[in-house]
């Protein structure tokens, strides 16, 4: 038994339901069987796909969200009998053999042959295929609940599930897309310990989508747009090598519009997948933390408007003025008061807080601590603050660009540098120690330079204004799924 990673349903490797990746108008000899009301290998109303969709606010408009061509498990044994009608076949009213097993052939009038193979059985990925002489189609695996397709060896590995969350803006999508880029480079630095593979099929149109996003930023350096309000997950399986063995998972990123999860309570319907997973990344966009607000990292241009939110026309006089009484401020000071009016840091950990009530809500609350999700913070966009972090704290090893992340030269630096990214939060984002929860922290850029914004068919976008050259991008990634399996191992040992 599986969870789906869309509708987080339960489901048995026997009984899911199978989705063709178009019509079959081509079969010349099926034609008169295509006439058939309801006969399976037509497209029709996908019913439950459609359900879905509507749940999770999505558009249903266009004809591949509606009319589909998919087999659900229990019309098997009708499409088998009737196949057998028309091609005037005894019917035995057995279909399925002592293997659970479908495989039989049907000659039509005209000398077609079609035949027909199905497998089924516990813990496996189930196929069916139907084969005239000269083609073959093999449907994809669904959910028996929710009609989206499940990757091809779905059946075989444990789950481990993965939130991208933050705040509107925090480059939650431009990290997926990072992850995927260049043969998904950022998260197999360290292969000969953890590597990944795509497991996803691009009949599966969300995924299709976010590949063409992967294509857009590697060939035009195009940064990718927001996040709408319900993005299907990106599965991975992760092939962990531990003494020789492989031992393989498969992980379920899910990423969702920083706008609905400030307000999760009232969005659970949407974020019902984010909220349900084993662990979370937590991107911080720095303008958000005391880092945006540090009269060093402003531009000239922000420095005018506070300046004039502060009603003074020229700095420099200013300056004079208060220079003759001794109770007055100065003008930096004035500057800092104007920006720190804000706590970021309650809003940071509120908004964190927000998320685990969530979760304590629909898991029925944490029995243990064992049972906390793992978290890692991970403040984006170091590129927009490196040059202040290095003046401040004269560590380049903060901006290594290494992806061996699980080498023991990975792990050393690893510990070196967390100290230091220890005191960065802590100075300038939050005390983490306030948060009830096992977290690590992490620093990261997922372009490595800044962008600008464009116009394209008149529709305005973002591209890179420099090298595409992302930092640490895959760090919490990678070190966020190695902890979940190891915890879930450590699990499976205690029971």
């Amino acid at each position: 038994m599986r969870i789906c990673p869309f509708c987080l349903n339960k489901i048995e490797s026997t009984e899911v339901d199978f989705l063709f990746e178009d019509e079959f108008t081509d079969w010349d000899f099926l034609r008169s069987m295509r006439k058939i009301e309801n006969f399976p290998l037509n497209a029709r109303e996908d019913k439950k796909y459609v359900a879905f969709r509507r749940q999770k606010k999505l558009s249903v408009t266009d004809k591949a969200d509606t009319a589909r061509v998919f087999i659900r498990h229990e019309e098997l044994y009708s499409f088998i009998t009737a196949l057998r009608k028309y091609c005037k076949k005894e019917d035995t009213g057995i279909v399925w053999d002592q293997n659970n097993q479908i495989e039989e052939s049907f000659a039509f009038d005209d000398g077609y042959i079609l035949t027909v193979r199905c497998k089924n059985q516990e813990n496996e990925d189930s196929i069916l295929e139907i084969s005239s002489e000269t083609m073959t189609k093999k449907a994809s695996m669904i959910c028996s609940h929710c009609h989206n397709i499940l990757p091809s060896g779905f059946f075989h590995y444990h789950q481990i599930t993965i939130g991208l969350i933050g705040r509107k803006d925090a480059g939650k999508t431009c990290m997926l897309v990072s992850l995927l880029a260049n043969q998904r480079k950022a998260i197999n630095g360290s292969s000969d310990v953890l590597s990944f593979e795509e497991v996803q099929t691009i009949q599966d149109s969300s995924y299709q989508e976010l590949r063409e996003k992967v294509r857009l930023l590697e060939e035009n350096g195009i940064c990718p747009d927001s996040t709408r309000l319900f993005i299907a997950p990106v599965i991975l399986k992760a092939i962990w090598k531990i003494s020789g063995e492989e031992h393989c998972y498969m992980v379920c990123i899910y990423d969702a519009a920083g706008e609905l999860l400030e307000n999760a309570a009232q969005n659970e319907n949407v974020l019902e997948n984010i909220v349900c997973t084993d662990g979370w990344i937590y991107l911080i966009d720095p303008k958000n933390t005391g880092l945006g607000t540090a009269v060093e990292m402003l531009s000239e241009e922000n420095k005018i408007k506070i300046l004039k939110r502060a009603k003074i026309a020229d700095a420099n006089l200013q300056i004079r003025m208060q220079q003759n009484d001794s109770e007055a401020q100065t003008v930096y000071k004035i500057m800092q008061d104007l920006l720190s009016d804000v706590d970021t840091e309650a809003q940071i950990r509120n908004f964190c807080d927000n998320l685990l009530q969530c979760l304590r809500k629909k898991q029925g609350g944490f029995e243990s601590e064992s049972n906390l999700p793992e978290i890692a913070f991970v403040l984006s966009k170091l590129d927009e603050i490196k040059t202040f972090l290095n003046e401040k704290f004269h560590d380049i090893s903060l901006f290594d660009k290494s992806i061996n992340y699980l080498s023991a030269e990975g792990d050393e630096a690893w510990r070196d540098r967390e100290d230091q990214i220890r005191e960065i939060f802590d100075e300038f984002v939050m005390n983490s120690s306030s948060m009830n929860t096992h977290y690590n922290m992490y620093l990261t850029s997922a372009l490595g330079c800044s962008t600008r914004q464009e116009s394209m068919n008149g529709t305005m976008i973002y591209k890179l204004d420099g090298k595409y050259d992302p930092i640490r991008i895959g760090e919490a990634f990678v070190r966020t799924t190695m902890a979940l399996m190891q915890n879930q191992i450590e699990r499976e040992d205690r029971e």
